[in-house]
């Protein structure tokens, strides 16, 4: 009987976790946008100069104080595209306001990982490359998949890739920090 237990809770969990695509670190820290690794990105600490020095003059900016110090930068593009790029400290003791999340929807944005290059709107074909193994315990709706992509199986940092199932486009890249 106890294993019956052990086999149901073990299946139980097997199914609940999400199918994630695992980099080394390395890999992982070297996905490029506009020729960008996330961890040059990461290393501005949110800094507004470095920020326009790598990806130009922003639209908005959105900073907050409330438990710690956040930076939201908002670029959007004549294809009514954006990317927008977040910084926070609140769960930071080092004081460095480290990279939280990004949003791409911007087409004319280039991603690259591990050499293979992508934007949003491209058919999810061009990632076969990379052999991704989709999300199959995501909550999107019924016509949305998405790709995850980490540095490890448990990290709470990761890429996603969301595409129309019935297109196969690539409708937007992202990057979440979960604390």
């Amino acid at each position: 009987m106890k294993l019956i237990y052990f086999l149901l809770i073990t299946t139980a969990s097997i199914y609940a976790q999400p199918n994630v695509n695992v980099l080394s670190e390395d890999e992982f820290e070297s996905i490029q946008i506009n020729g960008h690794s996330i961890s040059q990105i990461r290393s501005t600490n949110g800094n507004e100069i470095q920020i326009i020095d790598l990806f130009g003059t922003y639209n908005n900016l959105k900073a907050t104080n409330l438990g710690g110090v956040s930076y939201e930068y908002f670029f959007k593009s004549l294809n009514n595209g954006e990317f927008k790029i977040g910084f926070s400290s609140t769960n930071s003791s080092s004081g460095e306001v480290p990279l939280s999340n990004f949003e791409i929807t911007d087409k004319d944005i280039n991603l690259s990982i591990k050499g293979v290059n992508f934007s949003v709107g491209d058919n999810i074909s061009v990632l076969s490359p990379l052999n991704l193994e989709k999300n199959t315990a995501g909550n999107y709706s019924s016509r949305v998949e998405a790709f995850l992509i980490a540095p490890c199986e448990g990290c709470n940092n990761f890429l996603y890739i969301k595409y129309n199932i019935h297109d196969q486009s690539i409708l937007e890249v992202g990057y979440i920090e979960m604390t």
